[in-house]
């Protein structure tokens, strides 16, 4: 009885030495970039969420934007703007102002402090 229990056991180890590779590169970006967007959207869409988004200036210049999400709905965000930033900015069409209210979506949003 013994004897048979170490062939199943030799036959199941044999197998998985046969196990199909890991997925292709191209896959690792595709999924590693669908984790990040759902993480992403799982932390800013909900209200009372304090969010920041990095605003491009000329070539070189970086500015952040600073707000509460106001309302969520599914990958859609409303954000009441609480700084605006050094720089004019438009997001959607909208002139960002302190104050405004601008809907967008939330992956273009990340949370802050």
């Amino acid at each position: 009885m013994r004897g048979i229990a170490w062939v199943i056991l030799a036959a199941a180890l044999g197998g998985c030495i046969f196990l199909r590779p890991a997925p292709a590169a191209r896959d690792d970006a595709q999924f590693a970039r669908s984790v990040a967007e759902t993480a992403t959207v799982a932390a800013v869409a909900r209200p009372g969420a304090r969010v920041c988004r990095e605003m491009q200036v000329g070539i070189a210049e970086r500015d952040w934007v600073r707000g509460v999400v106001i309302d969520a709905n599914g990958s859609r965000v409303t954000v009441r703007i609480d700084d605006a930033g050094r720089f004019a900015h438009t997001i959607g069409g909208d002139t960002v102002v302190g104050g405004a209210s601008i809907e967008d979506n939330a992956i273009a949003w990340t949370p802050c402090l």
